[in-house]
């Protein structure tokens, strides 16, 4: 083999063996923080041994840069995108906690291979495979490690296209179409070669390894790894997990396989039941980069977060909550999801409106609002803090009549009624007086002669409320008696069935107008014609 790379991984494992030095050389640095990106080694933790033919678009991405008196190796995984196209993670070709690529030609690709040992240990790629150098390298325009891991892709042009073909072990993959990013709980692959046990210094054996992973929904996926949520895919394992490195391959759905996502970091430790973080090749995002774009569109990105206001000091049931959607960049259209923040994460509402009203059956649960902003380049995540826990509504509604003006037998009512946790309302007015008139002639009996008895009754009538502004009522009495004490009543209940303490009420007596006097005219005197 007389290719540069070629010439670089000789010297580089007269040194020490590829794969050894890699683990050595980034597991310290990877120990560092949780979700830090670790060895640019590819290895399964709890997967099974597989053989390439049912992986073919698996590849060995092996990186051998000398600067210096130093040689770095570092080695990937990666998949087919056709003969000439490689698809990665843009950390497996720059320089460890950098954005700064290697030069093309210090990567090379080993395709159709189950076993990688021998060729790290002998440099003689194994019967069968295809050992091609990088001609050019395009990593994601907005790839970024800091302040949080983002766009974590690269395409690898090779010097030579590939054989593909059942006999060479090797055949392209399709990615999954852009926007159908998988459902939460459903069944990934991810494949990679090496190393099966997490444990600091346990060196890989070289095989191909394949795990069964499930995917886990963008708002916990944000809420577990803490990164953007725009060009990301979660998924985890109960009894498997990617491990430092298994970066740049390829996480695939269904039969025939398509790839949603690439490998690009985990926990330090290789914890099985973890989240494990994907780039994910479903945002519009990352795929218009992948399909050859150097100005993708961009996803919009939270700056201030989402928040949840109650009306009142502390949520009540039929108190209504406002999700506050926080800030976005990209201008997005916003949508809501409030849910129960306990072990169920059950969804009470979602869609476009960010005012949820809690039910007596929400009494003790804590709840939390999670903003969804879309736009052309993806779909964002962002989730508000918890509620305390919803509690029963204690606190009465209060009313007023504010004014009373009346003309002739009719009276206007204007009316206030609040409620301090801002519970929905029910506000109704009545009016009540006496009635003065000739007793009624019992049957049978005839009219006295002379002053008929008079007799007394009360009268009380509901009257229409009509709303006016927030808060404020109207309503209206007509056909009242003139000389009468009138009185007006008005009561309000809230949706929790909680009245005012007191009903308050106002009075008036309606006086009947006096006649106005007549005026008194001249007759007109009659015109007589005189005789000529």
């Amino acid at each position: 083999m007389s290719s540069p790379i070629s010439r670089r991984i000789a010297t580089a494992l007269a040194v020490c063996m590829a794969i050894a030095c890699a683990i050595a050389m980034h597991t310290s640095a990877a120990s560092a923080a949780p979700f830090a990106r670790g060895p640019l080694v590819p290895y399964i933790v709890g997967g099974q041994e597989t053989s390439v033919d049912q992986f073919p678009w698996q590849v060995f991405v092996l990186v051998v840069a000398e600067e210096g008196p130093t040689t770095t190796e570092a080695s990937c995984g990666g998949s087919i995108l056709d003969a000439t196209h490689i698809l990665t993670a843009a950390h497996c070709v720059d320089h460890e906690g950098t954005t700064t690529r290697y030069p093309a030609e210090d990567i090379g690709v080993l395709a159709g291979a189950s076993d990688v040992s021998g060729f790290t240990s002998s440099l003689r790629a194994p019967h069968g495979s295809q050992l091609v150098t990088v001609s050019s390298v395009r990593t994601h325009p907005y790839y970024t490690l800091l302040p949080e891991i983002k766009d974590d892709v690269a395409v690898l042009t090779l010097s030579e296209p590939l054989e593909l073909s059942a006999e060479k072990n090797t055949a392209s993959i399709p990615l999954v179409p852009s926007g159908a990013t998988p459902t939460p709980g459903t069944a990934l692959t991810v494949s990679g070669y090496g190393k099966e046990n997490g444990a600091e210094g346990a060196e890989p054996d070289g095989k191909l390894f394949s795990a069964t992973l499930t995917a886990i929904g963008s708002d916990p996926c944000r809420e577990s790894v803490g990164v953007n949520s725009a060009v990301l895919l979660c998924a985890s394992g109960s009894s498997s997990a990617t491990c430092q490195g298994d970066s740049g391959g390829p996480l695939t759905e269904g039969s025939p396989a398509i790839e949603v996502g690439v490998v690009d970091f985990g926990p330090a430790s290789c914890p099985t039941g973890q989240v494990d973080g994907f780039t994910n090749l479903a945002a519009p995002e990352v795929r218009e980069f992948v399909e050859g774009s150097e100005t993708p569109q961009v996803a919009g990105r939270p700056s201030s977060p989402p928040a949840i206001k109650t009306l009142g000091t502390a949520p009540v049931d039929y108190s209504p909550l406002t999700c506050e959607s926080g800030s976005w960049s990209g201008s997005p259209t916003i949508a809501y999801t409030f849910e129960v923040e306990n072990g169920s994460a059950q969804v009470l509402q979602s869609g476009p409106s960010n005012v949820l009203m809690p039910s007596p059956s929400l009494v003790g649960d804590p709840l939390v609002c999670i903003v969804q902003a879309s736009n052309p380049g993806g779909v964002s995540t962002d989730r508000s803090a918890t509620t305390p826990a919803i509690t029963t509504d204690a606190a009465p509604p209060v009313a007023s009549i504010t004014g009373v003006k009346c003309r002739l037998q009719a009276c206007a009512l204007s009316l206030s009624a609040s409620d301090p946790n801002g519970v929905a309302l029910a506000v109704t007015a009545s009016v009540s007086y006496q009635v003065t008139a000739k007793c009624p002639v019992k049957n049978g009996r005839r009219k006295r002669k002379g002053k008929q008895p008079v007799c007394h009754r009360s009268a009380t009538v509901s009257l229409p409320v009509s709303p006016v502004s927030p808060g404020v009522f109207s309503a209206f009495a007509s056909g009242l008696p003139y000389g009468e004490r009138i009185a007006f009543d008005v009561a309000v209940v809230n949706a929790a069935g909680l009245r005012q303490v007191s009903v308050p009420t106002g009075s008036t007596v309606l006086r009947k107008p006096k006649p106005k006097p007549r005026k008194h005219t001249k007759p007109e005197k009659k015109k007589q014609r005189k005789r000529r």
